[in-house]
């Protein structure tokens, strides 16, 4: 039973994965039409949270929270809101291989905060996960000459904010509530907390053409709200460390996508990253409790 349980919430977080792979080929035709980070963000968690609170709605599990549970999203929406920002301001002063691979730095400080906080040890096995992880997310990178220290920094502090949400999420109360309702109420707070950077930063604006917002309401009502609701799924139910590895499919699933649909190039160092990180997540997989 264990197993089988396990197993559901790896399928879960694979799915997830994907889906938040097929983001960064759908940023990039609304970038091409006139968007920009700050309301693409917005606009994916306000979109997101609308529908998640239509289906809480439609199942009848309402959108009432108690006062604890309420806080505990809040405490949770922090870290995701620091990490997106973060995470799209650091493609402004290095280049978006450089970012990614310094963000994808959040395996090992979701193992390391485990060690820190919580007294958990490492396996064996989750070690060599984590070695070829990021020995493939290294194998990505391209330098280009566009090296940044400032970018650097806050492209590494969103891997360290995402693997403070997977903390929370995994060990914190906020797990305990209905799945879709916390996505509803978590989707909205993140997209309010944007909304006051936006407008403190003079960025509430939108110049996106009807392509642009075509594609950014497909990609926050469908791509996002089942990557979303996976993830919040399928975390719980394997813990920080696996649901940090796993989740490492997502650039794997981002450059197939980019090399199917937007005619991306594939050389053997790109190959060579991307089995490294499936041989990691095949591993993780066959692992036993």
């Amino acid at each position: 039973m264990e197993k089988r349980f396990r197993v559901r919430g790896e399928v879960y977080l694979l799915l997830s994965g994907f889906f938040f792979g097929l983001q960064p080929c759908l940023a990039k035709i609304i970038y091409a039409h006139g968007g920009n980070a700050y309301g693409l963000l917005f606009l994916r968690f306000l979109i997101s949270g609308t529908v998640f609170t239509v289906i809480s709605m439609f199942l009848g599990t309402g959108m009432r929270l108690k006062r604890q549970e309420l806080i505990s999203i809040l405490i949770l929406s922090v870290p995701e809101t620091v990490m997106c920002i973060l995470l799209f301001l650091s493609y402004s002063y290095i280049s978006s291989g450089l970012a990614s691979t310094l963000h994808f730095s959040y395996p090992a400080a979701v193992i390391l905060l485990e060690i820190l906080i919580f007294r958990r040890k490492i396996s064996k096995i989750k070690l060599l996960c984590l070695l070829f992880c990021a020995a493939g997310i290294a194998v990505f990178y391209h330098p280009d000459g566009n090296i940044n220290i400032f970018g650097m920094v806050i492209a590494l502090a969103s891997g360290v904010g995402y693997a403070i949400y997977i903390i929370i999420l995994t060990h914190g109360k906020s797990s305990r509530i209905p799945v879709v309702k916390m996505s509803a109420w978590l989707s909205l707070l993140v997209a309010t907390e944007i909304a006051i950077v936006m407008l403190v930063l003079g960025k509430f604006r939108f110049d996106m053409d009807v392509t642009a917002w075509g594609t950014g309401i497909f990609m926050a009502a469908v791509v996002s709200t089942s990557a979303l609701c996976a993830f919040q799924v399928g975390a719980p139910m394997c813990g920080a460390q696996s649901a940090a590895l796993l989740s490492t499919i997502e650039p794997v699933s981002s450059i197939l996508l980019g090399v199917i649909f937007l005619g991306e190039s594939m050389n053997i160092r790109i190959f060579i990253g991307i089995c490294l990180i499936l041989f990691s997540i095949v591993i993780q997989i066959k692992e036993k409790k």
